[in-house]
């Protein structure tokens, strides 16, 4: 197809409005690598403005953090440590990007940031070039782009210091060459889809290659050719698969030995898979109500695609959708669920809304109507939330929502459909910055510990955490307290505990520890009524009073 699309069905839009949104800018102006920099520039400051002022967070992202910064000072970049003991959470490449960012930037809040906004930024760049060339032109690989950049999920995810922004910079290309090796008999994107699944291996263990195989394997047996399967296994794609992936595997199996496949392969994948790390969220429909949500604005555009295509299923479209929706039956099966275990689904998704950029052009009105849900869908999220959940003033976000609101209704009227798209993709990019100050930041602090570090690293005598334990208060102090936890305060399988390398203690064994000098306890909000319950809670009372939890002193037997 052309690299503009529609001209046969020129839009009665103002000229200006066709000129974007019909790529006519790239014929015209800019070479479409200058594009792909600019997108990807824009978006990386959009993604690190504002991380300055987000702590580290509890309990996840301190996890990664604190690894990172014991990685940097001691030296060891082979093998993860927290807490000065052995970690076999995760691969290292994500360690490795935060330890490198902690070398040049040092241990701040925009260093800890920094390589989830990168990792951002690229997959916007690298999603616009894949959608050209997928999609069959520029203008809507630019769109699928810019749909991808300004997705609520992708937006936040590229702020926060955990894998999952590196996962989806190499599923990408993981996913999408694998598509383009497929379609054009290319070994070399057969390679290059391997060397990106060696590098998901390292970001997040054997998922990065298990479930974007599956999907591609799943799709040709639908193309009923063995040769595609067969493609697939390209011998020089799996060398340099295993000449990404292998060495520090290898490293790690040489230097720890059982003890690093057990945690890594066994608790962190098989047990993950069959017992769930959150038994309150395991519930079959988690991820049919979290993709349309992470999808916001443009879940309309993806689903009016997805229908409108139903009935053609051609070969792009069959793919898209086994690569959506297997993703989704995917993690449902797996019995521990996560928000962010959506992402993967977010690509095929994102392709799909900005397939209806055509449409668009030729002035259909089904496209615009469900573009139209996603901008106030969002603002209706974001009001309950700032009312009722989120900490913050999100009264900026409200005005630009109210007054884009206005417009879209206004350039409906008139018909003016590629307006809409235009306005709405510049008031979510300036509402999510404007949700970052006024809403994000403070969210994020409310997740840290550190509003209580200070006071409770500063008090003289033994600390201890009840039942949970946050990292970011080792990350920001140096000091390794101790947790206090007794089997069967959760409902989860008892094989998680082995996950936490922090000293922990009983409560039986926190009472005797009041012999030896003061004692003080930190109890987090969200757990105390199981401290409440707690027998020993008597022999406490209480210290300080913080906004994220109590600040307990034991009274001398």
């Amino acid at each position: 197809m052309a690299d503009r699309v529609g001209d046969a069905h020129r839009s009665p839009s103002p000229e200006i409005v066709t000129f974007f949104l019909s790529g006519e800018i790239m014929n015209r102006t800019l070479r479409f690598p200058v594009i792909l920099f600019a997108l990807f520039f824009v978006s990386l400051v959009c993604y690190l403005w504002g991380t300055q002022q987000m702590p580290v967070t509890d309990p996840v992202e301190s996890n990664y953090a604190l690894t990172a910064k014991e990685m940097v000072l001691s030296g060891d970049w082979l093998s993860p440590q927290i807490y000065g003991n052995y970690w076999y959470d995760k691969p290292a490449l994500m360690y490795w990007l935060l330890s490198a960012s902690y070398t040049v930037f040092g241990f701040s809040n925009f260093a800890s940031r920094l390589p989830a906004a990168l990792a951002g930024a690229l997959t916007v760049a690298l999603m616009g070039w894949y959608g050209a060339r997928i999609l069959g032109d520029r203008a809507r690989g630019l769109w699928a782009a810019v749909f991808l950049a300004t997705s609520i999920e992708v937006w936040v995810i590229s702020h926060a210091v955990i894998t999952d922004s590196a996962l989806l910079l190499f599923t990408v290309p993981t996913l999408l060459s694998g598509y383009l090796g497929v379609t054009e008999k290319s070994w070399k994107h057969i390679t290059i889809a391997w060397a990106a699944a060696g590098l998901a291996c390292l970001t997040k263990g054997p998922v990065g290659l298990v479930l974007p195989g599956a999907i591609l394997f799943l799709w040709c047996l639908t193309r009923r050719s063995m040769k595609d399967v067969l493609r697939l296994f390209f011998p020089t794609g799996l060398l340099v698969f295993l000449l990404i992936a292998a060495p520090w595997y290898y490293a790690m199996y040489s230097a720890h030995g059982a003890a690093f496949v057990d945690q890594l392969i066994g608790l962190h994948n098989v047990t993950r898979a069959l017992s769930s790390e959150h038994p309150e969220d395991n519930y079959f429909f988690y991820y049919l109500l979290v993709l349309p949500v992470a999808l916001l604005p443009w879940t309309g555009l993806s689903f009016y695609t997805m229908a409108k295509r139903w009935k053609t299923r051609d070969t792009l479209y069959n793919f898209l959708m086994i690569a959506c929706w297997g993703t989704l039956l995917f993690y449902t099966l797996v019995a521990t669920k996560y928000i962010t275990y959506t992402y993967i689904a977010v690509i095929p998704a994102i392709l799909l809304a900005a397939m209806a950029i055509e449409d668009f052009l030729r002035e259909d009105c089904r496209p615009a109507q469900a573009a139209l849900v996603g901008p106030y869908v969002l603002t209706l999220l974001a009001l309950l939330a700032g009312t009722f959940y989120l900490p913050g003033n999100f009264m900026s976000y409200y005005v630009i929502a109210a007054y884009s609101g206005f417009l879209l209704l206004t350039q409906w009227k008139k018909k003016q459909l590629g307006s809409m798209l235009i306005l709405t993709t510049a008031s979510m990019a300036v509402g999510l910055t404007c949700l970052v100050f006024g809403g994000l930041t403070n969210y994020v602090a409310t997740r840290s510990s550190l509003d209580m570090a200070d006071y409770f690293h500063s008090l003289p005598g033994q600390h201890y955490f009840f039942k949970s334990y946050p990292p970011s208060y080792t990350y920001y102090t140096d000091e390794v307290a101790t947790r206090v936890y007794d089997a069967g305060m959760t409902q989860r399988d008892a094989k998680w505990e082995t996950k936490y390398a922090v000293p922990t203690v009983t409560t039986d064994e926190l009472l005797a520890a009041g012999k030896d000098g003061a004692v003080y306890l930190y109890v987090d909000h969200s757990d105390a009524d199981t401290f409440a319950a707690w027998d020993g809670h008597t022999r406490f009372s209480e210290d300080k009073a913080l906004p994220s939890g109590i600040v307990y002193e034991m009274e001398q037997p």
